[in-house]
């Protein structure tokens, strides 16, 4: 492109990112005509403040490059517009977003501005019960006093079916876990305490469910104790159950204070207490024109959420914390790379009729 250089023409060579009149300076921005020629690739944004004295204004790419990672490459808020020439792209790269919020007591909605105003709401309408299953089969051990029950139990009872057993909201119950065996002299029966005696059936008792006296963690394993839980009808003397669980398909059951060769834990002998909790549901919402990746694995990790769709994860804890990255790709229709921010982000106008380089797309 060649201009005549005349006497109402400013002309300014750029070389870096800035403020546009302020390159050109206090005389020559007071000038009808401006022409902005790029001397080197530029990397972040070039801003037009508007002036009055402004009647054409000219941007010579030269081909080179504006590209800006982190908003638009160019900031037109002059009244009159920026007319772009040359082949060198002018680009946003800016493809990814991110949000996060690290108070657990948080909920309600957070409204994503880089990503055209997506949101992520946290509420409390997703409930969970700490604990899934129940002993499916009989055990069952004959090692003298104060036998130790060590197995793996597999698909009925262990670390695939009990993966929160280290939960601080863990709970579990006894509820006919230890029936006399009456054919064979055996000796042990159900929880429901001391007091309870002279109880034949071999069946056992249709007992309350009991609760632990005490639960705690420790190393990896959550120990459940019941103080006083079993009751020897021929002894006439209380015991104590103890209950050991990982999550690692163990489990290990000690008796105490019995002077009885066996015991026995019958189909459906142990039963979790079914304690409901409320946990936490977080929904994405994508107001983007583009679908968008979720990272960072709190809670989503390499979700994709379409255009206008939404993604949910629930949370078995009372924990609304989050944080995320959403990441975009793609072109549009045109072969523009499609960015989290426009080419011009101002208020003023750019015209493209004489420009032949590759502009970035909007995602908005």
């Amino acid at each position: 492109m060649t201009i005549p250089l005349i006497t109402n023409l400013g002309f300014t060579e750029v070389s870096s990112a800035g403020d546009l009149n302020d390159k050109a300076g206090v005389t020559k921005s007071k000038l009808p005509v401006q022409l902005f020629k790029l001397t080197q690739n530029i990397s972040g944004n070039l801003t037009m403040n508007n002036n009055a004295a402004h009647k054409k204004i000219f941007l010579d790419t030269n081909g080179k490059t504006i590209l800006n990672g982190s908003d638009s490459p160019i900031t037109n808020n002059s009244s009159t517009a920026v007319e772009l020439k040359g082949s060198g792209n002018v680009q946003s790269t800016l493809k990814t977003f991110t949000s996060a919020v690290s108070s657990t007591s948080n909920t309600g909605t957070t409204t994503i501005s880089e990503a055209d105003d997506s949101t992520v709401v946290v509420d409390s309408n997703f409930t969970f019960n700490t604990n899934l299953t129940s002993f499916g089969g009989q055990q069952t051990s004959g090692n003298g006093v104060d036998n130790m029950f060590n197995t793996t139990f597999g698909a009925y009872f262990g670390g695939k079916l009990l993966p929160n057993v280290n939960d601080a909201a863990f709970r579990m119950e006894f509820r006919d876990a230890f029936p006399e065996d009456g054919s064979s002299g055996g000796l042990i029966v159900g929880p429901g305490g001391g007091g309870q005696a002279n109880y034949t059936s071999s069946g056992g008792r249709n007992c309350s469910p009991v609760t632990p006296s005490s639960n705690t963690v420790s190393n990896g394993f959550r120990t459940m104790v019941w103080t006083n839980a079993g009751f020897d009808p021929r002894k006439g003397g209380n015991y104590t159950i103890t209950m050991l669980l990982d999550s690692s398909d163990r489990a290990r059951v000690v008796i105490s204070a019995s002077n009885d060769s066996r015991f026995i834990l019958p189909n459906g002998g142990v039963v979790p207490n079914a304690v409901t909790t409320n946990g936490r549901r977080i929904t994405f919402t994508n107001k983007l024109a583009v679908s968008c990746v979720l990272t960072g694995a709190d809670p989503f990790d390499s979700v994709t959420v379409s255009a206008g769709a939404s993604s949910t994860a629930n949370i078995s804890a009372a924990d609304g914390s989050y944080d995320i990255t959403g990441t975009i790709s793609g072109n549009d229709g045109s072969s523009q790379p499609f960015a989290l921010a426009a080419v011009n982000n101002g208020s003023g106008n750019l015209t493209t009729s004489a420009y032949t380089g590759t502009f970035s797309a909007s995602a908005f």
